[in-house]
Formats: structure tokens, C-alpha cells, sequence
């Protein structure tokens, strides 16, 4: 046997594989995804030096000693809001990881913001990032530091991005997983991000917009605020079981155009138009303060 044919006879199985695999494993793309979110994760668990952790029932916490007293603080807010969420998204994870940063300088260095840019909350690649609340929170007890914190922590938010982003292996708009972590946390907590250039009384962005490049946009108040009345009125309008039935076909791998069709016998265009429609007839109660 020559050396070519040796080399063919070894090769092909090499190379068969990778072919098989691609076209008989279910989903390879979200094979792909997960592969890169877990090693996101891995690396930044991995990276988190001077940080201790603590575990409780269904979530692991990263901090400093900065947040020694903050931690049963934030793990017994996030187990009271985990149910509700894990119930609005359909997906139950395994322990999320939690990590929290001492100040605004840390958690911006962790992404690599300017100093113009900051959050009190954060999901990206398979870890929920909080600021720590010593950052935003100026009461002194104990108590009554429990209580804003209850009140305004981004925690209900950013797991709902994060239960969203496992179940269906990142297949979803950047606006809808937007508008949906809002709609979740205003069910669960109250809260809800309004404020004076998020009216609804000024041109709004189109659904080409949002699809495009949601985070670029330059009144980014008024991108969310669209976000969360899309899905509000995609769940007011339709129900919240056909919403649970369009994220169940995300998880599915259906494309999110397709599966809008095939849950709301409408395209997303359509249903943006009919939207927009809504926001008019309804303006004054959705924007009082115009």
C-alpha cells in the first residue's frame, strides 16, 4: 500500500467526523454557542482572583471581602425572585453564578468600559454581574438597606436574560430579550425603567432599528422602553401562554421570525405595525407624564 493511500485510510475518518457530527447532531449551532458561552464563563471564574464564594440553593456567589456583608443580603433576594422567574422563562438552570463587583471602576475594567458607561447589573456569557450594592445604596441599616435593595437590585432582570440565553441557546433579537427581562422584573419586582427621554411623545425607532443594532442606538432609554412594550403588548394582546409557547419554540431552534408566524399567525413586521397603532391609541395612558 503506498504512502498515499495510508494517509487517505487515516485521514477520512478524521475527517468524517467533524461531517457527521454536523449534520446528524441535533442543532450543531447551538453546540457551537454553548461551547463558547461555557468557556466564557470558565475564564472568567477562572480570572476572578481575590473573590470568595458561597453557595445557596440555586445560585454560586463571587465577591470581595468589600461585600462580606452584602451576601446574604443578595442571595436571599435572588432565591425569592428565582421561582417566579424561572416560571415566567420556562427554564430552570443549574446554579447560576452571581459575581460581584466592589465599585463601578472594577466592573468596567471586567468589560472594558469608559468611564461614561456603567450598570448595576449585567448577564454575559453564562454569568449574572452585579455592582455591588455598597456602590448605590446609601442607608446604614441593615434593614432598611434590605429594603432598597429588594426594591431597585437588577437581579430578576439579569437571570431572566440568563435562563432565556440557556434555553434557547442564544436564538432571540437583541430587543426581545430586552423587552422580555424588563416585562419579567416589573411582574416580579415593581420595578420599571422610565425616564424623561424614554417619552413615547418623540420619533420612534423603527422595528429595522431595534433588529439591527439595538445597543448602538443613541437614545438607549427609549430602545428599552420600545423593547418592553413590544413584548407588553405581545403578552397583553395574545396571552402569556402563547408567549411561553413563542420562547418554547426559540428553545427549539425555530428562527424568531418563524416562530412568531407559527404563534401569532403574523409576521413581526405586522405585528410591530399593529403595535405602533397601539402606542397611539393608547398614548396618553402609556405616556401620562407627556
Amino acid at each position: 500500500m503506498s504512502n498515499l493511500n495510508r494517509w487517505l485510510l487515516a485521514a477520512v475518518p478524521i475527517l468524517l467526523v467533524p461531517a457527521l457530527l454536523f449534520w446528524f447532531w441535533p442543532r450543531p449551532r447551538d453546540v457551537m454557542y454553548s461551547l463558547y458561552r461555557e468557556r466564557g464563563k470558565a475564564q472568567t471564574l477562572a480570572g476572578l482572583d481575590g473573590y470568595q464564594s458561597k453557595e445557596s440553593q440555586h445560585y454560586e456567589i463571587w465577591y470581595t471581602d468589600a461585600d462580606e456583608k452584602n451576601v446574604d443580603m443578595i442571595l436571599k433576594t435572588a432565591e425569592t425572585v428565582y421561582g417566579p422567574v424561572v416560571k415566567a422563562v420556562g427554564f430552570q438552570a443549574d446554579k447560576v453564578p452571581l459575581i460581584v463587583y466592589p465599585d463601578r471602576t472594577v466592573l468596567r475594567k471586567a468589560f472594558g468600559w469608559g468611564s461614561s458607561e456603567s450598570a448595576m447589573g449585567v448577564y454575559w456569557q453564562g454569568t449574572v454581574r452585579l455592582l455591588s450594592p455598597n456602590a448605590w445604596i446609601d442607608e446604614q441599616t441593615d434593614k432598611s438597606r434590605a429594603r432598597v435593595f429588594r426594591k431597585l437590585n437588577p437581579i430578576a432582570h439579569e437571570l431572566t436574560h440568563y435562563l432565556l440565553d440557556y434555553k434557547t441557546s442564544g436564538n432571540y433579537p437583541r430587543w426581545f430579550t430586552e423587552g422580555l427581562a424588563q416585562r419579567v422584573e416589573h411582574d416580579v419586582t415593581g420595578y420599571l425603567w422610565i425616564e424623561n427621554k424614554s417619552t413615547l411623545r418623540q420619533n420612534l425607532y423603527s422595528l429595522s432599528d431595534l433588529e439591527s443594532h439595538f445597543d448602538q442606538l443613541d437614545n438607549q432609554p427609549l430602545a428599552y422602553r420600545e423593547s418592553f412594550l413590544l413584548v407588553d403588548y405581545l403578552a397583553s394582546t395574545y396571552g402569556k401562554a402563547q408567549m411561553s409557547a413563542l420562547v418554547e419554540r426559540l428553545g427549539n431552534g425555530i428562527s424568531f421570525g418563524d416562530a412568531v408566524r407559527m404563534t401569532y399567525g403574523k409576521s413581526i413586521g405586522q405585528i410591530h405595525d399593529d403595535w405602533a397603532d397601539w402606542v397611539k391609541d393608547n398614548l396618553d395612558e402609556l405616556d401620562p407624564t407627556g
